[in-house]
């Protein structure tokens, strides 16, 4: 059996579609490693292809036998246009994903079988249904496997991240923030690969910098410190980021900010999400302190490392004021890179079902569910302020002036080498941003 797996065109994000051939592609282009992964979860006897759709063009006459795509909730009208000509042709279709999973109904108009949740305990029993002709229509959550029986993702036919590199060591997250979707996607809890498996992987990929694509890092310290020992014992001479919180990066001992620095870290992804105590209050988010900011920016860059930090504008205790607010705020915090998102009420999570059932939110044209336009009545200011504070937050931090700045500072802190990433990530913010807020 020919199997055909799908990645579709994104158009907002750092790397988009809109970059498809050009250097940007190359050189910021984001490691998407679902497609490596269920390739490397298929059985050795079944064809496997993969194409990304942000770099190369889709050949709808292939001969195959199966197609899987993976949805996200922005990319679910593409999805399903790929989906249905694929199905005109007579192939059969497959869809999984956070949009299926939380729209499993919608999905199906679409698909001959829908995977809910994560798929290792799924897809080859797809696979042998599909075999036999006997497919079901949807395949539940079963999170009845084993971490240490994950395979190496299928590194050989990764064709388009030449740069940056991506691993996984975990599944699932501890937090329950109101707006995530991953809590909803995911078994509450999280399974850690062996540690073994994972340093065997990172040998064997040829990038020098990487991401570990883990909800975030930090969600078990002692993991994540044996982790770091066994990088630093079997010499992985390579830089990488990774997804931190601000409890555990401010309260552990600094033996494991110390470890992540001799492993390789450069950089914390931190989402600190808002200034406002009050807004972390109101999305659960309560291990976040504002007033602890500022420390843990410092603690981080104690060890020579940076913090990349999250920030979303639309909450409903967000006032017009929270703009100049948080202007001011992340030049106090002396922060190295800042994501600036407007507030997505993703379908399955607490947030879509609260404002839905409020009747807030006025469009679910899936494409504008993308943290750049606003789908939902803000509850203390107008759409045109929310739009508008975002926009100027933005512009003013994705200055040239501003990004030079914390560049130097960057490569100040973690040297030439080690800078390349997080620097990178503020020239890429600037184009990112600049095209979807139109300054």
């Amino acid at each position: 059996m020919k199997i055909l797996l799908v990645f579709p065109r994104i158009l907002h994000g750092a790397t988009t579609y809109r970059d498809k051939g050009s250097w940007t592609s190359i050189v910021f282009g984001y490691p998407i490693i679902t497609l490596p992964h269920m390739a490397a979860i298929t059985p050795k006897k079944y064809d496997v292809k993969l194409v990304n759709e942000n770099y190369e063009d889709i050949d709808f006459d292939e001969n195959i036998d199966l197609v899987g795509i993976t949805c996200y909730t922005m990319t679910a009208p593409r999805v399903y246009e790929i989906a249905d000509e694929f199905r005109r042709r007579g192939k059969k279709v497959v869809l999984g994903g956070y949009h299926p999973t939380a729209m499993p109904k919608e999905a199906l108009q679409h698909a001959d079988s829908i995977i809910l949740g994560m798929a290792e305990a799924s897809w080859q029993k797809l696979l042998e249904d599909a075999e036999k002709g006997k497919l079901k229509k949807i395949y539940e959550k079963d999170t009845n496997y084993d971490m240490a029986d994950i395979p190496p993702i299928r590194r050989d036919l990764i064709k388009h991240n030449p740069i940056l590199g991506a691993i996984q060591t975990t599944r699932g997250c501890t937090n329950e923030c109101e707006f995530c979707a991953i809590s909803s996607f995911c078994e509450h809890g999280v399974k850690h690969r062996p540690i073994k498996n994972v340093i065997e992987e990172l040998k064997q990929m040829e990038n020098r910098i990487f991401i570990f694509h883990d909800p975030h890092l930090t969600t078990n310290r002692k993991y994540a410190t044996e982790l770091f020992k066994e990088m630093i014992k079997n010499k992985i001479n390579k830089k990488w980021v990774a997804n931190g919180t601000t409890n555990v990066l401010l309260k552990t001992d600094e033996d494991f900010l110390d470890l992540a620095r001799k492993a390789g870290c450069v950089e914390w992804f931190v989402g600190f999400e808002s200034v406002s105590q009050a807004a972390l209050n109101g999305i659960k988010k309560t291990h976040n302190k504002v007033e602890e900011f500022e420390k843990i920016i410092k603690r981080v860059h104690k060890y020579d490392m940076t913090i990349q930090g999250g920030i979303i504008f639309g909450f409903d205790e967000d006032t017009p004021d929270i703009f100049d607010t948080t202007l001011k705020k992340i030049n106090e915090l002396d922060i190295d890179a800042v994501e600036i998102n407007i507030l997505t009420p993703y379908p399955g999570t607490p947030l879509f079902e609260r404002l839905d059932k409020a009747g807030r939110i006025f469009t679910k044209d899936w494409s504008k569910y993308n943290q750049v336009e606003i789908v939902y009545e803000p509850k203390n200011m107008t759409v045109k302020e929310l739009y508008e504070g975002t926009r100027k937050v933005a512009k003013e931090c994705y200055s040239w002036p501003n990004i030079i700045k914390r560049n130097l500072k960057i490569f100040k802190t973690v040297g030439i080498i080690g800078g390349l990433l997080p620097a990178g990530a503020n020239v890429n913010f600037r184009r990112y941003y600049k095209q979807d807020f139109n300054f």
